[in-house]
């Protein structure tokens, strides 16, 4: 029989650094696909922002037709204050003689453009931006005193992604 001491060790080493370079490599495959995907997820981030935002907006207008637009709003509340939208709001009149939209119509006609954001964690950098336009038309109802104060529906007639 052959003198085989000491073969043991070395043969472990040796598996231990295959193992080891096989989880570098996989390790560094993880990184690169994160480091790839991450700017598709920021901007599919950004635009389920910019949708909250309409549909916030939205909400404000059933509730009160002289709303005004949404300031920039963390949402939803995390720590690192990542992620914003805000919206801008134009009343698109039905009559030119009404001059501010403050005539009590039955139904009123909105522009709303919201525009999603995220921000790198903590900090006021924008990494990504999505913006979104929609016309929408609120139908009110009711009677007496409260005449047309009731929201019975809203049409969306466009919705439509805004590119810079």
């Amino acid at each position: 029989m052959r003198d085989e001491r000491g073969f043991a060790l070395p043969l472990a080493m040796l598996v231990v650094l295959i193992l080891s370079a096989l989880m570098l490599g996989l390790a560094e495959t993880l990184t690169s696909e994160f480091t790839a995907a991450l700017p598709a997820s920021r901007d599919l981030r950004a635009g389920y922002l910019a949708q909250a935002g309409v549909e916030h907006q939205i909400y404000l207008l059933k509730a009160n037709k002289g709303a005004a637009a949404i300031a920039l709003t963390n949402f939803p509340v995390t720590p690192g204050l990542e992620y914003w939208y805000s919206t801008s709001l134009q009343c698109l009149k039905r009559d030119p003689a009404d001059l501010n939209c403050s005539t009590n119509f039955e139904t009123r006609r909105w522009q709303i453009v919201s525009t999603g954001e995220v921000h790198l964690a903590g900090t006021a950098t924008v990494v990504q931006t999505r913006s979104i336009r929609a016309v929408v038309e609120i139908h009110y109802g009711g009677s007496g005193a409260s005449l047309f104060l009731f929201p019975t529906k809203v049409l969306v007639l466009r919705w439509e992604e805004v590119y810079p």
